[in-house]
């Protein structure tokens, strides 16, 4: 498989990121910002915790992304993290 068909593969892959917004007092409603829903889909799995399926294969990418829009949106960064979750092979 060359380059370009591996990442084309692994563009097509969902890749699931996990954000967590547990140091946070108030917690932003991302499913609200239609940014958010850009970057996949996501899924509130309990208060202040989130899953976003999303087509971008790297976490340092998406985190790029992700920060962006919080910035955007007033949110400071060390009020969440993130982290990419592994599949199960």
């Amino acid at each position: 498989m060359n380059e370009n068909s591996y990442r084309a593969w692994l563009e097509k892959t969902p890749h699931t990121y996990e954000i967590d917004f547990q140091k946070s007092v108030l917690v932003p409603q991302i499913e609200n910002f239609p940014e958010v829903q850009q970057l996949g889909n996501l899924v509130q799995i309990h208060h202040k915790h989130w899953l976003i399926e999303s087509n971008i294969p790297e976490l340092d990418l998406f985190s790029q992304c992700f920060i962006g829009v919080m910035k955007k949106h007033h949110v400071p960064t060390e009020n969440y993290y993130i982290n990419q979750l592994q599949k199960n092979s």
